[in-house]
């Protein structure tokens, strides 16, 4: 065996020899940088195919050396069979052996696990075409690895690829430690067309605050989201909101629209938490009011608009909320019943109004970063014109991209591994 493999490695390193020499003299030839840099590159994965396809081979004939021992005997090998697979160098093939019990019959490939091989393609490329499918539709993700990794799959390979990849949610451990900072959690819901039509996928953001520094923004942004009803997604909050350390964290606020369930939901889960209405989603109930009172783009709908803006700013939306009832009152509501609208809502919010009280304590008052959310992790992949998507499919890709845009694609990394 070691003889073997002396002779595999004095044979790879005349290979490896030949071809040096040959591109050496190409890239002093090269008529510029880029045919030189081209002709290099070209190399190094050539060669590089098959020096990673004899030193596979090397390994696989090492560990074949041992026995198999099933029912106390060892395995008899039945045959060698080929097994090849498209790595980041190229397509390689190895021989390995095919294993059977001579008393239970059962069958075993060994060198099968050590190569981490599925569905015919290495673990390195399987993770490159899930992280690229996690970001961008499935032909341009093709097209991406085809030019900067010069990796051909086909469509039914890279969905396969996915969902495999995305089928399984990532377990999230609870954190046990005390979280000496703020934690913000953001809610909300944009509409994706499945293949049942259009349907709402809720989804939360979290993120470290300081409450303490007057520039702070938003650090350790996590998401999550899926396509559920609002009591099904409390329990996947739930585990974000276990993972982020929200019940040991030093303060917890919940920031949101008017969207009753999104209250139900903060009321559940974290009935202690600060609760902020979104200071963008009420000021545009308040500027709708004024319009429905003066008319629109014209000075006195402006200074009405901020006269309320600034009384509910400073602590006052109950003296906003009883202007608009008497505006109501006199005959000065349109068809629509804007003003009334507007003033009940001030009134189911009125506890989420306290702005200063909120700027006061440090809390952002805008829900930003859930709606930046909405865009990066929902519309920008499951919004494009002429995709429809089955639930299942959705949810795989949805899985990766969170993962991705929450920095936790390397824990992906690991559980895919353990999974194989």
């Amino acid at each position: 065996m070691i003889a073997q493999a002396t002779t595999q490695w004095e044979r790879i390193a005349q290979v490896v020899m030949n071809e040096l020499a040959e591109v050496w003299e190409q890239a002093r030839q090269g008529p510029d940088g880029e045919t030189v840099e081209q002709q290099v590159f070209a190399w190094s994965r050539r060669v590089g195919r098959q020096v990673l396809e004899a030193a596979l081979q090397a390994k696989v004939e090492q560990q074949e050396s041992a026995e198999v021992i099933c029912c106390g005997r060892a395995m008899h090998r039945e045959v060698r069979e080929r097994r090849a697979a498209l790595t980041l160098l190229g397509p390689v093939t190895v021989r390995r052996r095919y294993l059977r019990c001579p008393q239970c019959r059962a069958h075993s490939r060994p060198a099968d696990q050590w190569l981490g091989w599925r569905g015919g393609f290495s673990f390195a490329v399987a993770e490159m075409v899930a992280w690229e499918c996690a970001a961008l539709p499935y032909r341009e993700a093709l097209a991406s690895l085809r030019k900067l990794a010069g990796l051909e799959l086909s469509l039914d390979a890279a969905e396969s690829i996915v969902a495999r990849w995305g089928k399984a949610e990532l377990p999230r451990a609870p954190y046990s430690e005390p979280v000496p900072h703020a934690l913000v959690v953001q809610i909300d819901g944009a509409q994706a067309h499945l293949e049942e039509g259009w349907k709402e996928i809720k989804l939360g953001a979290f993120f470290d605050w300081d409450c303490a520094d007057p520039a702070a923004k938003p650090k350790a942004v996590t998401y999550t989201a899926d396509w559920e009803t609002a009591e099904e997604f409390r329990e996947t909050l739930w585990a974000e909101a276990l993972a982020r350390g929200a019940f040991t964290a030093r303060a917890v606020a919940v920031i949101g629209d008017g969207a009753p369930w999104i209250w139900e939901t903060a009321n559940t889960l974290f009935p202690r938490a600060v609760e902020i209405l979104d200071w963008y989603h009420l000021t545009e109930h308040l500027w709708e009011a004024a319009i429905a009172v003066h008319g629109e783009g014209n000075e006195p709908t402006q200074a009405l608009a901020k006269m309320w803006e600034t009384e509910v700013w400073e602590g006052r939306s109950a003296l906003v909320e009883s202007h608009l009832r008497e505006l109501v009152e006199t005959g000065q509501d349109d068809s629509q019943h804007t003003l009334r609208r507007c003033a009940d809502y001030l009134q189911t919010h009125q506890a989420r109004l306290r702005y200063d009280l909120f700027h006061a304590a440090g809390w952002p008052v805008g829900s930003g970063v859930v709606e930046g959310g909405c865009k990066h992790v929902v519309g920008l992949r499951f919004k494009r014109q002429s995709t429809r998507w089955t639930k299942t499919g959705a949810r795989n890709v949805l899985h990766l991209r969170l993962d991705r845009l929450s920095k936790r694609w390397e824990a992906r990394s690991q559980f895919m591994r353990k999974a194989a």
